[in-house]
């Protein structure tokens, strides 16, 4: 080990990964999906969320409407319902682990109230308007009967609560986390588990962490599901595939102030899924 490596975990023994007081952030979704070789569908959409730390390990985070910077327009019905629908997971109170992962989601009680709520104001209209969409709404209610599990296993709270090594005594700037597993998009119900790895990077005025993940099992028969949901259509075998990357910025207060990350989902050359998840301090 060089000097200069001694002095970087020497910086990071003394690094206390902390969060400000109402810090909002920007986060910012672009995905991507292609299907067979028709005309690719592209969204963006963009939220700002609150922080609020509370005692030891506890954090609120308050979710503002979501602006849709890009979708397609035969979407739009779908996204309004989902809009209504994640009014009742606007306001999170959360139990973080040691490693800064979520641990317990502690007002899952509060969140199939307002659930129920929505359903008897907002969706009752619309489920009087058109049968069909009962079917959602059943979908969604054994959804929220499992919240905390579901967010948990939701890629977009995994990737702002990441977990963060231990910088104490033995701290190495290179390492593994234990494997993670969040709900896929191509082969929606089923569970994705991967592996992870992070590295430091020497930075002047900042602390930066790289992470690489790649693919270990998954839940269900993935031949099967797509033998009956996909092959017709695509007419190609399976060969699926997942890439992870991403990058975490950490100024000198220790606290997040940037996430650039890359997920790849793909099941062969016609089908793929790729989205950018960008999420930057903004007070």
């Amino acid at each position: 080990m060089n000097q200069s490596e001694v002095n970087e975990i020497q910086e990071l023994n003394s690094f206390k990964y902390a969060w400000y007081r109402n810090g909002k952030y920007s986060v910012n979704v672009k995905s991507y999906l292609t299907l067979g070789n028709g005309k690719a569908n592209e969204t963006e959409t963009e939220e700002i969320w609150e922080i609020i730390p509370g005692e030891y390990k506890h954090i609120d985070i308050l979710i503002s409407d979501k602006k849709y910077i890009r979708f397609d327009a035969q979407m739009k019905p779908f996204y309004e319902i989902l809009d209504k629908v994640n009014k009742a997971t606007e306001n999170l109170a959360l139990l973080l682990s040691e490693d800064k992962t979520i641990e317990k989601i502690e007002n899952d009680e509060e969140i199939i109230e307002k659930w129920e709520e929505i359903k008897r104001k907002e969706l009752r209209f619309l489920q009087l308007v058109k049968e069909s969409y009962n079917e959602i709404i059943n979908i969604y209610d054994k959804e929220f009967q499992r919240i905390d599990d579901n967010i948990k296993a939701n890629l977009i709270y995994q990737i702002l609560f990441y977990p963060f090594p231990n910088t104490g005594v033995n701290f190495t700037n290179e390492g593994q986390f234990k494997e993670r597993e969040f709900l896929s998009t191509l082969f929606p119900g089923e569970k994705i588990v991967y592996d992870t790895n992070y590295q430091f990077v020497d930075n002047k005025d900042k602390f930066q962490m790289n992470i690489g993940g790649k693919l270990k099992s998954h839940t269900g028969d993935f031949d099967e599901i797509y033998a009956n949901n996909y092959q017709k259509a695509l007419n190609i075998p399976l060969e699926y595939d997942l890439m992870l990357e991403g990058e975490y910025i950490y100024n000198l207060d220790s606290v997040l102030s940037e996430i650039v990350f890359h997920v790849k989902e793909k099941l062969n050359e016609k089908m793929l899924y790729v989205c950018r998840y960008h999420i930057q301090l903004i007070t």
